[in-house]
């Protein structure tokens, strides 16, 4: 059997850029890593190649596959260049304001009979930081709850940071790398997913720090490590405990610090006491000796930085395992000095405040979690839904989503593409490309870094800060609120936002690579948080203990949500879906060159293959309680036995024309964080015949 490992997909110009009237200066936003991009454009004004910016001083002219399939995904087939009205069930085109002047009467209709209920938002892709603005505006004023990237994406290590430290944001910049002795790296192929930033962690490495990856995967990030440690899928919560037991026991904690920066130590400890080395090493896989010395080397080795990804986070059992692996961080004292900390793609610099008199907020009048969305739109509750986004494809449970959209009384779609989300819609409205739109980007570097407009408008395509201030006159809402350009909207949000307040436009264009923030008036930038030792929680510590008197509860993955009754020796292998670069989001598919890049497999240990009578690129059934997927496979050494990865994001009406495999993953949450998992849920295979 053939041995498969993906392409590296780290770049770098090999030629510097000579100066060029149609080359433009932008920033990629397709993952928050905020590289740096050079835009040449051709005689006609459009995208014809995409190189990094070697001027940008956090990617150094890096970058990834991603923002090089730009061009395609400008100007393909698949773009949606007009808005259309569904009759009969094909679209026609019409103008602009008949859309408006339609999803304006549903709007209010809806409103007015059956409440602010029954109107939500899924909007996971809604544009620049002018549309974000907009969208919340326009929220505040009609009452519209939104469901945006936190449930697929980051919802759980936002919660348990916020429960932690106060705040959801990275505690320290991944810049600041290069002052660490030592980079944990917990379920994170950053090689993959942060290929243009991934250059700083080599850099550190270069340096003498010590790259440790945990992950389930043999991956390009664990290739480039001084040690990789292969640990059984979803325990990753019981090493960390073990971790912060062995530290404890062994006084090798920074007891001044957790004396008079935190609360909670003796729940922690207390938490954590029935899992020792032998204990761990049963649950992960791990040996006892292999954790013992990591735990040794973190104390050791200090400042250290803690670098989470997907892999713990996008699970059904996150909450424990990222509590115990942050946690651990701050009783190493790894908080508030250069190069100790927590990296995070989650940016937040919080939001515009005052923005809008309280009587005229309109607030929802039903709250409902993600996972309440499917039985409120199947039993009628939801009469409309605003989606900015391909829920069909990226949400769990996706042809059950697929159904439950096809049975709402009105839906709009305002996207790129018409994708499996978008065909269903009654209004579809083409939207802005982020090269497109000026606006403030955030980044791995808690930097705000701003982006003028790159590229021509395409065809009829507005951009949601334009779209929601016409929506809204059509209303009849009060539109003064609303910003009428990307600039605009910036200094409203600085205005009403302490965070940012010293980052002007000007100060970002002329500060390569942009502005550290919390960046407050006085236009001091906060490179890292906490260095004064005062946290943003209620008694100004950290809190190592939850309101419930409870630090951490390990969950195990079979028991877990999504994985709870489910027969294991009818479903005995595990599911995950793992990123890749070049289709890191649903857009990426619909650039031919992404499609010679990657195409849809599911990965295979040797083994398993051989158990499955499977060889390489036969058809492989993956089947979970919740839906099947056929995939060829891909037989390697780089997943453990019993195991099966493949990649999220391939939609039935793409270029693919596959079965979401987010279809095979339940709409269950992790019970402490509250993320969707897109990982580690039992599963079954069986060879379908024939090769892919």
């Amino acid at each position: 059997m053939g041995s498969y490992v993906r392409p590296q997909s780290l770049g770098v110009n090999s030629n510097p850029l000579e100066p060029d009237g149609n080359l433009r200066t932008s920033i990629c936003c397709l993952c928050n890593g905020g590289c740096g991009i050079k835009v040449s454009l051709d005689q006609e004004g459009k995208v014809q190649a995409v190189f990094g910016d070697p001027d940008n001083p956090y990617n150094k002219g890096k970058i990834c596959a991603k923002p090089m399939e730009i061009a395609q995904t400008l100007y393909g087939p698949y773009r949606v260049g007009h808005p259309m009205k569904k009759v009969d069930g094909f679209f026609e085109r019409i103008a602009w304001d008949e859309a408006l002047e339609l999803i304006a009467q549903k709007y209010n209709h809806y409103i007015k009979n059956h409440g602010t209920g029954s109107i939500v938002g899924i909007t996971s892709k809604i544009g620049g930081s002018y549309s974000k603005l907009a969208h919340s505006i326009f929220s505040k004023l009609t009452g519209m709850a939104n469901y945006g990237t936190g449930p697929i994406c980051m919802e759980s290590e936002l919660n348990v940071r916020k429960e932690i430290f106060g705040n959801g944001s990275a505690t320290a910049p991944l810049s600041d790398v290069v002052r660490s002795k030592i980079l944990l790296i917990v379920g994170n192929n950053c090689a993959q997913t942060k290929a243009g930033q991934f250059q700083w962690i080599l850099e550190a490495k270069g340096q003498g720090t010590k790259i440790v990856v945990i992950d389930t995967r043999f991956t390009e990030t664990a290739q480039a490590a001084d040690r990789f440690i292969q640990i059984k899928p979803g325990t990753d919560g019981a090493m960390g405990m073990a971790l912060v037991k062995f530290v404890i026991d062994n006084n090798l904690y920074d007891q001044t610090f957790v004396a008079e920066r935190t609360n909670g130590f003796e729940q922690l400890a207390q938490a954590v006491e029935s899992f020792t080395l032998e204990r761990a090493a049963k649950i992960t896989g791990v040996p006892g000796n292999v954790i013992k010395e990591l735990a040794q080397d973190l104390a050791s080795l200090k400042p250290g930085m803690l670098f989470e990804g997907r892999g713990i986070v996008c699970v059904n059992n996150a909450g424990a395992t990222l509590r115990a692996f942050e946690d651990l961080m701050v009783l190493l004292g790894n908080v508030g000095k250069p190069g100790a900390g927590i990296i995070s793609h989650i940016n937040n610099y919080g939001n515009a405040k005052d923005l809008i008199p309280k009587n005229d907020v309109v607030k929802p009048d039903v709250k409902r979690s993600a996972a309440d969305l499917y039985p409120a739109m199947e039993e009628g509750e939801i009469k409309m839904v605003f989606i900015a986004g391909n829920p069909c494809v990226n949400w769990p449970e996706s042809q059950r989503m697929t159904k439950a959209i096809q049975g709402l009384d009105f839906v709009v779609s305002h996207t790129l593409f018409l994708d499996d989300t978008a065909i269903l819609a009654d209004i579809v409205l083409p939207a802005t490309h982020w090269l497109e739109e000026a606006g403030a980007q955030a980044s791995v570097h808690r930097v705000l870094q701003w982006k003028d407009k790159a590229v021509a408008t395409y065809a009829e395509a507005r951009s949601g800060g334009d779209l929601f201030r016409q929506l809204a006159e059509h209303m009849g809402l009060e539109v003064s609120y609303f910003p009428d350009s990307p600039a605009a909207a910036w200094e409203l949000e600085r205005t009403h936002n302490k965070s940012i307040a010293g980052i002007t436009i000007e100060r970002m264009r002329r500060t390569p690579g942009g502005v550290h923030f919390p960046c407050p008036e006085n236009g001091q930038e906060f490179v890292r948080l906490y260095e004064n030792g005062l946290f943003p929680t209620h008694s100004g510590k950290v809190e190592l203990a939850r309101e419930n008197n409870i630090a951490i509860e390990y969950i195990d993955m079979y028991d877990s949500p999504g994985n709870q009754g489910i027969s294991r020796e009818r479903f005995p292998y595990i599911l995950s879906t793992n990123k890749v670069a070049s289709h890191y989001h649903t857009v990426c598919q619909y650039s031919n060159w992404a499609q010679e890049m990657e195409k849809p497999y599911v990965e295979i240990h040797p083994q398993t293959a051989s158990e499955l009578g499977v060889t390489d690129g036969d058809q492989v059934r993956v089947e979970t309680a919740t839906g099947a997927l056929v995939l060829p496979a891909k037989i390697t050494l780089s997943v453990p036995k019993g195991y099966f990865s493949t990649q999220p994001y391939f939609g039935a009406h793409s270029p693919y024309g596959k079965t979401p495999v987010n279809s095979l993953f339940p709409a269950a949450v992790d019970p402490v964080g509250g993320n969707f998992p897109n990982k580690n849920i039992m599963c079954t295979a069986r060879a379908e015949g024939g090769q892919g």
